[in-house]
């Protein structure tokens, strides 16, 4: 061992100056994580009674559903929208980790200048160092769309919270801007296009719904053309038209009531106001011989005033024509007695 001590020390100081210098010139990786929160299914607009749904993931239809959630944030669709918003396949996602590893703090003149030679040197490094681990292939200027998809959809990680809706989303990136930006980005349209999709399933629902509606509307017309036409050439009553039958009749006789009801009322009204206030009511005033005995009783009121200025109360005419009077009201109560007990006997009939 100490006759190889040197060889030994030489090889330990070259493997720490090679790891050295790849720690110092590898690029760190940033990690943004966001948790989400799965919603429960929500209750379908139409169900089909699928027991293949059912089954699948161990019988559980919110199994399925976090399942289906979880692809769906690792889909290729999403990845798509998320680029597209971002631009990330127009732009250079490792210029601002870049970016913040070339920047230094402005120093003093003459330090710089004594320092750019050496600074010369370190950057033609590691740019060859990086030209050899990380191939230029990888830079999205230069790659098609299907590896920006891929190379997106590799910095992403889906990783479910156990016995819990929860989820995280980790996405890994040269850039912690860029990192906390996508994983933002990939959750805002996560959830867009669980909204999109709400929508497109109600509209479908709509429209199925619909259409179910217009084909058994038509089935029904036809089946009511059918059975009248059935009935018309057996000649058969159906049971609606007896019913409609009983129904007039049960009409008729309601109506018929209601009207003896009506009828009723008003002879017992008009004999409850004869006995109030005989002269007052109808029947009574438009009675010809009633009119006949008030006008003669006017005219015999007069005579008795006209009299009076020549005769006393006692003298035998002015006698005679009170008695005249007298005998008019008598008349008149009688009438009016007969008026009255012929509306008594269509109030009792």
């Amino acid at each position: 061992v100490l006759k190889h001590k040197w060889t030994l020390l030489i090889v330990v100081l070259i493997a720490c100056s090679v790891a050295a210098v790849r720690t110092f010139l590898s690029t760190p990786i940033y990690r943004s994580t966001v948790i989400l929160q799965i919603e429960r299914l929500a209750p379908r607009v139409v169900s089909f009674n699928n027991e293949a749904d059912r089954e699948q993931g161990g019988g559980s239809d919110e199994a399925v559903n976090l399942k289906t959630q979880f692809e769906l944030l690792k889909s290729r669709s999403l990845a798509e929208r998320v680029i597209d918003e971002l631009r990330l396949d127009q732009s250079k996602p490792a210029a601002l980790a870049a970016a913040g590893e070339s920047a230094t703090p402005a120093g003093d003149a003459p330090a710089e200048s004594a320092s750019a030679a050496q600074g010369d040197y370190l950057e033609r490094l590691v740019s060859g160092y990086r030209k050899l681990t990380n191939p230029t292939t990888r830079n999205t200027d230069v790659l098609g769309r299907e590896s920006v998809v891929r190379t997106f959809l590799e910095s992403l990680t889906v990783e479910p919270v156990r016995s819990s809706r929860l989820v995280k989303l980790h996405v890994e990136n040269t850039s912690p801007e860029l990192a906390a930006r996508i994983a933002n980005a990939t959750v805002q349209s996560y959830i867009a296009m669980g909204l999109e999709r709400r929508v497109e399933a109600s509209s479908y629902a709509k429209t199925f719904l619909e259409e179910q509606i217009k084909q058994i509307k038509a089935k029904l017309e036809d089946s009511e053309r059918n059975l009248n036409r059935y009935a018309q050439d057996k000649q058969i009553l159906t049971l609606d038209e007896k019913t409609s039958v009983v129904n007039q009749t049960y009409i008729d006789y309601a109506a018929a009531l209601s009207r003896a009801e009506q009828d009723r009322i008003k002879v017992e009204s008009l004999a409850s106001e004869i006995k109030r206030n005989p002269n007052n009511v109808a029947a009574v005033v438009d009675n010809k011989t009633i009119q006949s005995y008030k006008e003669q009783r006017a005219k015999l009121e007069i005579e008795y005033q006209q009299n009076l200025r020549i005769y006393k109360p006692e003298f035998p005419k002015m006698l005679q024509i009170k008695a005249q009077i007298a005998e008019v009201d008598a008349q008149i109560k009688s009438e009016i007695a007969a008026i009255a007990a012929g509306v008594q006997s269509q109030f009792e009939s």
